[in-house]
């Protein structure tokens, strides 16, 4: 039987990492014939099967995968897998093929040339989908399947879904073709074209008799990354990075798509990408079958049709066209912010939806799973401490991007606990994050995660793979609670000041325990929210320059407060916005009294590797003390209303002055001095130009002694910081060695 479990076409090692160990490989005796009326000598096809063949060989289900993909369907839709899920296992004998002209262990352009004992390369012959599909039709027919039950797959793997059912219409069920087309548009072909051409500029090119060991890599990266922006959509976009700074140079969004293409550089092939866009260009239902309606209406099997409402490559109104035709289709609609991948982000949801379909046309009784978080991928185990304007935000992020999150990176968030100052839940297979709020409140009233009755908690965390303490408190007694998770090898990310602004010996002795402890540590958001203010001082003192000034404004709540009072707003008023938009901090004395202002400073000073407390810092209050008494928040608000006519006063007689009032911070490294407190600016400094809640850093530098680094955009919120936290949760995934999933 031509069924082995090595390829006879060896793979490079690089290319072989990406290919799970329980593949195996069908090898057809003789050349395989071509549509182009061209012929491959030799064809090994890599393939994957779960479940079992039944006696009658009736009860396969057949996978295609999409455009870069592979045959580990369980890799990169886990989700769809599973009992009452939409592929079974234990009823369904389920087979997934690498496509022809792959490079996951498949003949395609990576292979040898029998005749030349070299790769393809730009020399492989043309191929078309219905190549494809009949190739994988040669292997379902070699494993002793006789009836399939249902084909499925997304993009290119939903036109493969397609032909199978116009090629095998006596072998064939059921279809679920999802988020494509029944002909490439013009639109489809104009991108492929122009990323085709991106690698074809490439010089390393050559023709397409490039060298494997120096591919055009560049042109490659540049493909996937314009491909990415078809694969997604504007709202995606800009909910997951807006305009927000990666680096100093460096929007976030620039950095997503390099990542992007620099993966794919290192998991596929140039002549691959080139030779598989081409065949997706042939890809026409009706080509040499008549015409178009009419070869739709052939095609009766059951189909379930998924559109999805922001895809811009295969727009919803391509699956229109499907579904007016096919006569036995129901059209159902996928909702996502995500465009084109929403088939591999919403996975639970599109898993129901094939799950019911396929119960119906088999004649099962309905059984679905609860919902859980997808098992696979590189898992990070996350428990977070906190529920407010930051932990909230937080735990919907994780919700709304978890699955983009895991298409993307291949890493799977779970949140295994949540705890506030009341209780805390908890449940290592992590927790359903649609229902938080409701497993918070009726969680046992344990009181404030402390030491030592935090520890079982912090035990239970450990023992979960990618165990991190996320720690979004104004809780100064959380510092021994670090400390305790590190010697458990547990990271920690966290946007809490106060353990950063400790004492000197204790923190100092946190870090010996992080140290110690071989674990990583991140709080970026501790100072200026999402700005990378931290990181970029950080990268300069690491690359060797020397930071000789750091002057900003560190307190976005203090920027909104003063902006306000320039429009005329009474400052009890302007305080009593900030803390109903979560401005403020927990006290909101401590953004009045500088305090907050200090402490920032003092953990930025820290970075710089200055040795202070916040006793250190020479601070004068925005207002007089006796205006910031001790006592309620009412109270507070109570007196601030009977400041309100001094401080408009002292507004405008700056203004009279042509100048502006602002609250800075001045860190003179060389002196090793602190100064935080309100100044009168004049209208060409750069605080003049602040307005709401912006911050910002200038860094007067060695190399850079005539013009200052300056880093600088929205300095508080909630949304923003939770963010900027789950950047730091993705940094520590990187740093464990993380690498991206199949997607696109």
């Amino acid at each position: 039987m031509p069924f082995v479990d090595q390829p006879p076409d060896p793979l490079p090692p690089a290319r072989a990492a990406f290919i799970a160990p329980e593949t195996r490989w069908f090898v057809p005796p003789g050349p395989f014939d071509l549509e182009s009326g061209t012929s491959l000598p030799r064809v090994q096809i890599a393939f994957r099967t779960w479940g079992k063949l039944s006696p009658d060989g009736d009860n396969a289900v057949v996978v295609c995968h999409a455009f870069t993909g592979s045959a580990d369907v369980d890799r990169w839709w886990t989700g769809m897998f599973g009992p009452g899920r939409a592929l079974d296992p234990d009823r369904d004998f389920v087979v997934c093929a690498n496509i022809l002209g792959s490079c996951y262990g498949t003949t395609g352009p990576a292979s040898v040339d029998p005749s030349t004992g070299r790769p393809w390369l730009g020399s492989f012959p043309a191929i078309t989908l219905r190549d494809m599909v009949r190739a994988q039709g040669d292997l379902v027919e070699a494993l002793g399947v006789r009836s399939i039950r249902c084909v499925i797959g997304g993009s290119l793997g939903g036109m493969q879904v397609l032909e199978w059912a116009l090629l095998y219409p006596e072998m064939v069920r059921s279809i679920v073709p999802i988020a494509c087309s029944a002909r490439h548009s013009a639109w489809a072909i104009g991108l492929s074209e122009a990323q085709r051409q991106a690698i074809l500029a490439d010089p390393r090119w050559g023709g397409g008799r490039y060298d494997p060991a120096d591919p055009p890599a560049a042109g490659l990266a540049a493909a996937r990354m314009m491909a990415m922006c078809t694969y997604r959509g504007w709202e995606s976009f800009e909910e997951r990075y807006s305009r927000r700074p990666q680096d100093v140079d460096l929007f976030a969004i620039e950095s997503y798509l390099r990542y992007q293409g620099q993966q794919l550089v290192d998991r596929f092939d140039a002549a691959t990408y080139h030779a598989l866009t081409r065949a997706m260009d042939t890809h026409d239902v009706a080509r040499g079958r008549g015409d178009f309606g009419e070869v739709l209406r052939s095609i009766r099997q059951p189909a379930l049709v998924v559109t999805i409402d922001t895809d811009v490559l295969y727009p919803p109104e391509e699956q229109q066209v499907m579904a007016r035709h096919m006569p036995a289709t129901r059209l159902t609609r996928l909702e996502s912010p995500h465009g084109h991948d929403g088939f591999l982000i919403h996975v639970d949801q599109l898993s129901a939806m094939v799950a019911e379909f396929r119960d119906r046309v088999e004649g099962r009784s309905a059984s679905r799973p609860a919902s859980r978080p997808a098992a696979g991928g590189a898992g990070m185990s996350l428990l977070v401490l906190g529920k407010g304007k930051v932990g909230a935000p937080l735990l919907d992020q994780v919700r709304e991007q978890a699955g983009s999150i895991a298409s993307d990176y291949d890493i799977v968030l779970r949140v295994a606990g949540i705890g506030d100052r009341h209780g805390l839940c908890f449940d290592d297979r992590g927790l359903d994050l649609a229902g938080w709020r409701e497993a918070l409140a009726t969680a046992p009233a344990s009181g404030p995660f402390r030491l030592p009755d935090a520890l079982p908690a912090l035990d239970r965390l450990a023992r979960l793979p990618g165990a991190v303490l996320v720690d979004l408190t104004a809780d100064a007694a959380l510092l021994p609670v670090y400390e305790e998770a590190f010697r458990r090898g547990i990271h920690v990310v966290g946007a809490n000041k106060l353990p950063l602004a400790a004492l000197t010996a204790d923190r100092d002795r946190l870090a010996a325990a992080r140290r110690q402890a071989h674990v990583h540590f991140h709080y970026e958001t501790s100072v200026g929210a999402s700005l990378p203010l931290l990181g970029t001082l950080r990268n300069l003192v690491r690359t060797g320059d020397r930071v000789l000034l750091v002057e900003g404004s560190l307190s976005g709540t203090a920027g909104y407060l003063l902006t306000e009072a320039e429009k005329g707003t009474p400052l009890s008023l302007a305080v009593r916005w900030a803390r109903e938009l979560g401005y403020t901090e927990e006290d909101a004395r401590d953004d009045l009294t500088g305090l907050d202002s200090a402490r920032k400073a003092v953990i930025l000073a820290r970075e710089l590797g200055m040795k202070l407390d916040v006793s250190d810092v020479v601070l004068e209050p925005l207002l007089p003390p006796e205006v910031t008494g001790a006592g309620t928040h009412a109270e507070l608000v109570e007196a601030l209303r009977r400041h309100d006519r001094i401080f408009s006063d002292r507004i405008r007689q700056a203004r009279m002055r042509g100048r502006a009032l602002r609250y800075l911070v001045h860190v003179d490294v060389a002196s090793g001095t602190v100064r935080v407190g309100p100044e009168e600016v004049g209208p060409e400094h750069r605080s003049a130009r602040l307005r709401d809640v912006e911050a910002y850093v200038a860094a007067t530098t060695v190399r850079r002694s005539g013009s200052p680094l300056v880093v600088q955009g929205a300095g508080v919120g909630g949304a923003l910081t939770a963010g900027g936290v789950l950047t730091d949760i993705l940094r520590v995934a990187s740093a464990l060695g993380v690498r991206a999933s199949w997607s696109g």
